[in-house]
């Protein structure tokens, strides 16, 4: 058997680089854009919506069990309290989503309100909610477009595509020693093919962390037993916290209402502060009402208590306190893909990364263009 050469190594993994490129550009640049854009939807969405800006009262505000109570007692006949989030800085109201029984909070016919978490008055409706365009985009980068759970491995794979195009862009790249600081750097007055070559390796690799950690989060948030079971190896420790089991609904047995979930949850946690509670929207995922744990960064990893509302049991309880290693790293991968918990800078590298796959395709098809041009007109004087 012929042994493959480093250069034969190499041209192989160019020209597979090069065909992914050219092949899954549009959803790779579509999958990036949706992602920045998602960053940044609800003040996108408030904008478009032009409702009111709610103001909410001085002073302090009253227990949770109180603001919970005045959600729930604003549901309609047939619709309950489906989710309710907390402030997240003072003079904010507390939004909860209110929904036909049973239903997701996602559901279109939910509809979101606003509480005065001093004074519990109702501010009104929260006008707009999603927008057209913020729900084509989560689409998009949710589950590509595509319904029936087939869409949400795809993107997964796009995201396995762009890592192999992450570190088969590195090896192709990769200069002689002295020539390192020259591919580093966009040469001053490029034009043409040097132009988009520089700008494709230089920039390449001065985001390649970045744009590597927004990949592999992606493909856990696809692939999350697998992606975990990999940590493991690598980390060289199991989960402390493998996942917890599947709930199931009852026949004819009522769920349990937030209200009385929250109380639950704050049996079995301290020293936190209650920050969200959402009911199921999904088949088989439990009732979660979540906890911020004081000190920690905006976005970071909560304390989550998973209760069964049919059984009224806590099934699961992670605290972040208590992670090792591997639960740490689990833990981190969906904040980290949406930009948050690492503060301003973190959030703007995260941001800047999902427009890195339209630069890619332009500089990388430009050149692929410019090269065929090139051999076609050598092969016209030949």
């Amino acid at each position: 058997m012929t042994k493959v050469s480093g250069k034969g190594l190499r041209w192989l993994l160019a020209e597979i680089h090069l065909w992914f490129g050219l092949i899954l550009c549009a959803p790779l640049v579509l999958l990036g854009l949706s992602g920045s854009y998602l960053m940044y939807h609800d003040e996108l969405d408030a904008l478009v919506a032009g409702g009111p800006a709610f103001e909410v009262s001085d002073g302090t505000s009253q227990s949770v069990d109180a603001i919970i109570a005045v959600a729930a007692a604003a549901a309609p006949q047939g619709f309950s309290l489906r989710m309710i989030r907390m402030p997240d800085g003072a003079g904010e109201p507390v939004i909860a989503r209110i929904g036909p029984d049973g239903a997701s909070f996602r559901d279109p016919r939910a509809k979101s309100i606003a509480v005065d978490p001093v004074t519990l008055d109702v501010l009104g409706e929260v006008v707009g909610g999603r927008s057209l365009l913020t729900g084509i985009m989560h689409d998009i980068h949710s589950h590509a477009l595509i319904p029936g759970g087939i869409g949400r491995p795809i993107v997964g794979w796009l995201g396995v595509i762009m890592l192999f195009l992450c570190g088969s862009g590195l090896i192709i790249w990769w200069p002689k020693p002295r020539k390192l600081w020259a591919a580093l750097t966009i040469k001053r007055g490029a034009r043409g093919l040097r132009l988009h070559r520089d700008l494709h390796g230089a920039v390449g690799f001065w985001t390649l962390i970045v744009f590597t950690i927004v990949s592999f989060t992606g493909v856990y948030i696809a692939f999350p037993n697998p992606v975990a079971s990999l940590m493991e190896t690598v980390l060289m420790e199991e989960r402390s916290s493998p996942p917890g089991p599947p709930v199931k609904a009852a026949e004819g047995v009522p769920e349990m209402g937030l209200q009385d979930a929250v109380r639950l949850a704050d049996t079995v946690v301290s020293d936190v502060d209650f920050v969200l509670a959402m009911m199921p929207f999904r088949p088989g995922q439990p009732l979660r009402v979540q906890y911020n744990v004081p000190g920690s960064a905006e976005g970071a990893p909560k304390v989550t208590v998973m209760i069964d509302p049919w059984k009224i049991d806590v099934v699961k309880v992670e605290d972040p306190r208590a992670f090792g290693r591997t639960d740490m790293a689990v833990a981190w991968q969906r904040p980290l893909h949406a930009g948050v918990g690492l503060g301003p800078i973190w959030n703007g590298l995260v941001f800047i990364s999902g427009f890195l796959p339209l630069l890619f395709s332009i500089t990388g098809i430009s050149m692929w263009w410019i090269k065929r041009r090139a051999r076609q007109k050598r092969g016209r004087a030949a």
